[in-house]
């Protein structure tokens, strides 16, 4: 049975997502066209998808809150040591 409820409340998070698309790293943005693709027509889904959709809402708050430009700030690298065997 199709779950229209989840399925309205997917389609709801993806006219916010189209707010702040500019703003979404290229991950994102494949996470969200895979989604899209899904959600074409009731009856595909999966209960985590809106979290999905959530956290990717919720990345972007937190990336204006620090003041980070997905598009342009340089991915955070940790260097390990290496050692020669």
């Amino acid at each position: 049975m199709v779950d229209l409820a989840r399925h309205v409340h997917v389609t709801a998070l993806f006219e916010t997502i189209d707010a702040v698309e500019g703003r979404l790293t290229p991950n994102e943005l494949e996470m969200v066209r895979h989604l899209r693709e899904k959600y074409a027509e009731p009856g595909h889904g999966d209960f985590d998808d809106a979290r999905v959709l959530e956290v990717i809402l919720r990345n972007v708050e937190i990336r204006e809150g620090y003041d980070i430009d997905a598009r342009t700030h340089t991915p955070r690298a940790i260097e390990m040591e290496r050692k020669r065997e």
